[in-house]
């Protein structure tokens, strides 16, 4: 059997990662601006990482959401302190997509609409709804194409507001930076035209009518402390290896290697 094929993949493999750091097998180094889709932003290879997953496996690696588990509990809890959402609810799930996926349904559920309104050029992912609401004709099959999605451009608020005062539309998705259409940020004016138009903004993923509760308001605290600490969250940077932003620039121009790959990338985008 062989791997299906997903992504063209680029002629490197990473086999160990130290900190900001990854190494192939010949011991070359990279910068890693990366951080597996910032799955990993704590650092390759984080000592309390590693313990902690070390230990949680030796004693249980896996069981279902039917049963309790203190540890989920724990996790809420912590997570609504450190984010100051503490009396909201968190559903835990495996990906971004998936979060969307039920952020939607959530809220269609509540306000009885069908209706997403999603911005020109988004992503959001991969999966059926949330490549619905992902303007990329490129992966989305014609069983994703449904008229319950309707695209608007970033940042003009006359259009989002005719659209909304239709009142079809149980949810407004916008990203914090639209990251695959390029560096894209919306105006503080036109969140708030969001939420003057009856929807209740949410400055990471996704913003649905009815104020009901996500976990993407937790993931933005992660932006704003790294915004507050002087280093870039995607880094994978930890406490020894964080730099302050002149330090860092530097050593991205001396690395001839991360630039060359950083162009590649970028042709490869436009492409």
């Amino acid at each position: 059997m062989e791997l299906f094929n997903v992504y063209s993949l680029y002629p490197i493999e990473p086999v160990r990662g130290k900190g900001c750091y990854v190494y192939d097998a010949a011991g070359t180094e990279y910068l890693d601006l990366y951080g597996g889709h910032a799955v990993i932003s704590i650092g390759h290879a984080q000592p309390d990482y590693v313990r902690a997953v070390q230990e949680q496996v030796a004693r249980l690696g896996f069981y279902s959401n039917s049963v309790e588990n203190s540890l989920q509990v724990k996790l809420a809890e912590r997570l609504g302190r450190i984010s100051g959402y503490d009396d909201y609810r968190l559903f835990l799930c495996n990906s971004g997509a998936e979060a969307n996926e039920n952020a939607l349904k959530l809220a269609s559920f509540h306000t009885g609409r069908s209706k997403a309104l999603a911005i020109s050029k988004a992503f959001h992912g991969r999966t059926s709804g949330a490549v619905a609401v992902t303007d990329n004709p490129a992966i989305s099959s014609p069983f994703n194409r449904t008229p319950n999605v309707e695209f608007t451009p970033l940042n003009d608020i006359g259009a989002m507001r005719a659209k909304l005062a239709t009142r079809e539309f149980a949810a407004v998705i916008v990203e914090g930076i639209q990251g695959v259409a390029g560096i894209h940020c919306p105006t503080d004016e036109f969140l708030r035209a969001v939420r003057a138009a009856g929807y209740c903004p949410i400055d990471f993923d996704l913003d649905y009518s009815g104020g009901l509760p996500t976990a993407a308001q937790a993931a933005s605290s992660i932006a704003r402390q790294a915004r507050s600490g002087g280093c870039i969250a995607y880094l994978g940077a930890d406490t020894a290896v964080q730099e302050d932003w002149s330090a860092l620039l530097s050593r991205l121009r001396s690395s001839s290697r991360l630039i060359t790959a950083l162009n590649e990338l970028a042709v490869t985008k436009d492409a």
